[in-house]
Order: structure tokens, then C-alpha cells, then sequence
């Protein structure tokens, strides 16, 4: 598991899991269609990706391709930080740089 999923998955697990389903939580699983994020949520999870990544996520990059899966998130962070080619600072969930 990469350091990218490890954290987006630790995101998901403190701010909409509440039971154990986090173990259940295959990567290909849709995070909408499984009711663990709604509309609200995927704001929240844009956030946390621009904030904790350095990047920009414009509207039209909302889309399920990009963030209804944990394996489609990572996948797209990877992408949005070769594209910027630039050292990213790390923040953790509060906004402290790590």
C-alpha cells in the first residue's frame, strides 16, 4: 500500500467510518454508491487532497473517474503531482506541515 492510500484511507476512516467497515473497504468499492461519502463528503475530500497534496482540483475534475474510489483517488493524486513535477510540503489533516 502506498503512502498516498495509506493516507486517503486514513482521511475516509476518521471522517466517515465509524465501525469496522473500513476493513471491508476494497479499493475498486465506490465510496457514493457504498453511502460512505455524499455530496458534502466528496467537498470534504477535495479539500483534504488539495490542502494535503499542494494541488488544484478544478470542478470539472470532480468527476467519479477521479474521486469515488480509493484506487481512482490514488491514481489521480499520482497524476496531478507528476503533472505539477514540483516537491510537495505535506500537512497533516490539521494543516501542519509534516
Amino acid at each position: 500500500m502506498s503512502k498516498i492510500e495509506q493516507e486517503v484511507r486514513a482521511f475516509i476512516e476518521d471522517n466517515y467510518l465509524l465501525t469496522a467497515d473500513s476493513v471491508d473497504l476494497a479499493g475498486s468499492e465506490s465510496l457514493t454508491r457504498r453511502g460512505i461519502v455524499d455530496s458534502v463528503g466528496i467537498l470534504e475530500l477535495i479539500l483534504f487532497l488539495e490542502t494535503n497534496y499542494g494541488i488544484e482540483i478544478p470542478d470539472a475534475e470532480v468527476k467519479p473517474e477521479n474521486i469515488d474510489t480509493v484506487d481512482n483517488i490514488v491514481r489521480f493524486v499520482e497524476r496531478k503531482l507528476e503533472v505539477a513535477g514540483e516537491v510537495v510540503v505535506k500537512h497533516d489533516y490539521i494543516g501542519h506541515i509534516l
